[in-house]
């Protein structure tokens, strides 16, 4: 990094206190059940390779229509003129900023509306085709910040010999082929993970069963052994990672610059719009529409009566996840930035790379049994008893996307910028606040928004290790709606997703102004 003087002993630090309260717990976790196993027959048994089977066979059909759908919209709403291009962008994220089982509950009331008393849609299918609208806006923004970083040139040459589609097909998707990859193994470790939306639907998957073997029988060793197939994935995917996911610019926010061959393609431009709008109807406004009419369809009652339940968990709901966001976001901007201006550590940013990939990889239930078998002595009676290991949870989870957010986004900025302020001897805070943040702001609110969010909707771990007698929005709403109606749940879920998108709304209104106040923002999200 040429004349930066930044040491990597600040980036040792953080990885320390990150290794300690949140890889530790798991270490630990695995290997006392693995000291106290006394069944291996359930992992050899026949249903244990079903439910493994079965859990990667879904997550491979949604990662793999996710990143098809995501090569097809990013692609025209990157790469070429289509109309509305902007509001597709935005309106696109709204599946991927609420929490996955409210989703699960609009799609569940929506085939219900269409199919009435019919033979009902298999929960299989169902749990795809949800988990398919959630995750293809995140293959949109993988993919599509790919195609608006190639570099021109190369593109330029290509038409100079031949035509726009053959270079589309022989040039553009060879150079996406990292972020296409990424887009799939990204997709594949959040469909994999997923509890709350096959737990709805009653589809039996490895999260699912290793959830009830916890909290029914309260079996440690063998919920987290049986994890363990999981996590042999995970180790795969972490090979794969090496290749693919440390190095690949994906999950950037902006790009390079404004400067991006545009593709006019005429004859096919109004069946994409169509398409696109279609898509967008069906993910995004009949849901939400399906949703609204089922919680107003006994009138107002069950809609106080949802605002009654859940009124007294949005605030600590808020808190807690404003905590995590904000102790993902710290995390992810101290270690990007160590990793891109530190010289030497190659060692240790590499470590801390696959420590956050690793945890991130591990399903949400995994992580929150490790916490409690680790977190339940009365050393740690201030984290255990309270919501830190809710937010300790959330810390672990999801400090792998600020940082790579983060990083692609640093990584962009000439490294001659600090040089010269380093020259003019600027001290370090102030070159990181009045010149790096306002340069890459938008992966900076992206980066705190999607940790917020995330972790206000997150359900897997925040159902298992939320201390009793205290109150989570996603818990609350989860653990009513089993026995409740279906106006109700309704109106239950309807809510929630109302705070999710006021908090995005909210959110972004204060990125505006940051954007007003720092003229010399090159991009827009």
């Amino acid at each position: 990094m040429g004349g930066t003087t930044l040491k990597y002993g600040g980036l040792k630090l953080i990885f320390l206190l990150f290794a300690v309260f949140a890889l530790l717990p798991v270490l630990y976790t695995y290997l006392t059940a693995l000291n106290g196993f006394e069944s291996p027959g359930v992992l050899f048994s026949y249903q244990s390779f079903v439910l493994l089977f079965k859990s990667l066979i879904i997550s491979f059909f949604v990662a793999s229509l996710s990143t098809f759908f995501g090569i097809i919209f990013g692609f025209f709403l990157y790469k070429t003129q289509i109309k509305y291009a902007l509001f597709f962008k935005v309106g696109f994220l709204l599946p991927l900023l609420i929490s996955p089982y409210i989703l699960a509950v609009s799609w569940s009331d929506t085939v219900f509306l269409l199919r009435g008393t019919g033979e009902p849609v298999s929960p299989v299918v169902l749990t795809v085709l949800v988990l398919t609208f959630i995750y293809t806006p995140l293959s949109v923004l993988i993919v599509g910040n790919a195609f608006s970083n190639i570099d021109t040139s190369l593109e330029e040459s290509g038409l100079l010999m031949t035509s726009p589609y053959k270079v589309v097909f022989k040039i553009v998707l060879p150079l996406v082929k990292p972020a296409i990859l990424a887009s799939f193994i990204l997709v594949f470790i959040f469909s994999v993970s997923e509890y709350s939306v096959p737990s709805y639907y009653g589809v039996k998957v490895i999260t699912t069963e290793i959830f009830t073997r916890f909290s029914a029988f309260y079996n440690h060793s063998d919920a987290i052994m049986q994890s363990s197939v999981l996590l042999v994935v995970s180790v795969l995917l972490l090979v794969a990672e090496g290749k693919y996911l440390s190095d690949a610019p994906f999950l950037s926010v902006g790009s390079k610059g404004d400067v991006r061959k545009r593709y006019y393609f005429d004859k096919i431009k109004r069946v994409a719009l169509t398409f696109i709008t279609f898509w967008f109807l069906l993910t995004v406004v009949i849901p939400l529409i399906i949703l609204i009419f089922q919680s107003l369809k006994n009138g107002m009652p069950d809609l106080w009566k949802a605002v009654e339940l859940l009124r007294n968990t949005v605030i600590t709901s808020l808190e807690v996840s404003f905590a995590g966001a904000l102790l993902i976001f710290v995390t992810g901007f101290a270690a990007a930035y160590y990793v891109v201006y530190a010289k030497g550590g190659k060692r240790i940013k590499k470590l801390f790379n696959v420590t956050m990939l690793f945890l991130f990889a591990l399903p949400s239930t995994v992580l929150g049994i490790s916490f409690i078998v680790f977190y339940n002595r009365p050393v740690f009676d201030l984290i255990y008893s309270g919501m830190a290991i809710v937010v300790i949870g959330y810390w672990a989870k999801f400090s792998f996307i600020s940082f790579k957010i983060l990083e692609n986004s640093m990584k962009q900025i000439p490294v001659s910028f600090d040089e010269a302020a380093i020259i003019e001897g600027v001290p370090a805070y102030k070159r990181i606040f009045n010149i790096l943040t306002p340069l890459i702001l938008p992966a900076v609110f992206a980066a705190f928004i999607f940790a917020f969010i995330f972790s206000f909707g997150e359900l897997g771990t925040t159902i298992t290790v939320h201390p009793p007698g205290t109150g989570l929005l996603p818990v609350k709403v989860f653990t009513v709606m089993a026995n409740a109606s279906q106006s109700l749940t309704s109106s239950m879920v309807l809510l929630e997703f109302s705070v999710s998108l006021i908090l995005v709304v909210v959110l972004y209104l204060f990125y505006v102004i940051l954007s007003e106040k720092y003229g010399n923002i090159r991009n827009k999200p």
